[in-house]
């Protein structure tokens, strides 16, 4: 099963990247799902009115656009899975560890087929192992908020 790897790679810039982090032909196509939307962000979760969403579910890009401005980012770390129409299964959290720390960025595991967040991980892991060591020495552990609902803020 292919797996890949969209973010930042010890620098500033998100690409995509195949195991060993070699840049990759592949995500001519694959960063793109649905209705030609990007996946630079529009799959990490994001708070609207006391609610977990995300920014590529609407269907269109006017509203895709109002709801990155009325909706706040989830913790780094928090993640939502989905099952792309482009044939895989996406995990992404927003993510400033890979090398850049300005808000917006995020990481992206992709597998492909269905699969579950676990699955997925797993083979992030495997392929892409220093973007999981830079989340564990700054401390953020994954969480799948996919069916959760937002902690109150204080």
């Amino acid at each position: 099963m292919n797996t890949f790897y969209f973010g930042c790679w010890n620098q500033p810039g998100h690409y995509f990247h195949a195991p060993g982090g070699h840049s990759s032909r592949a995500g001519d196509r694959l960063q793109y799902y649905g209705d030609h939307i990007h996946l630079d962000g529009t799959l990490a979760p994001r708070i609207l009115r006391g609610v977990i969403s995300w920014q590529g579910k609407d269907a269109t890009k006017e509203l895709r656009t109002r709801f990155g401005y009325d909706s706040e980012e989830c913790p780094q770390g928090q993640y939502l899975v989905h099952h792309l129409t482009n044939g895989y299964t996406a995990v992404q959290w927003w993510d400033r560890n890979q090398g850049d720390k300005r808000g917006a960025c995020n990481s992206t595991i992709l597998l492909e087929g269905e699969h579950s967040a676990e699955a997925v991980l797993a083979a992030g892991r495997e392929h892409f192992p220093h973007v999981f060591e830079n989340l564990d020495r700054a401390g953020v552990k994954l969480v799948d908020v996919t069916l959760a609902k937002p902690e109150a803020s204080s």
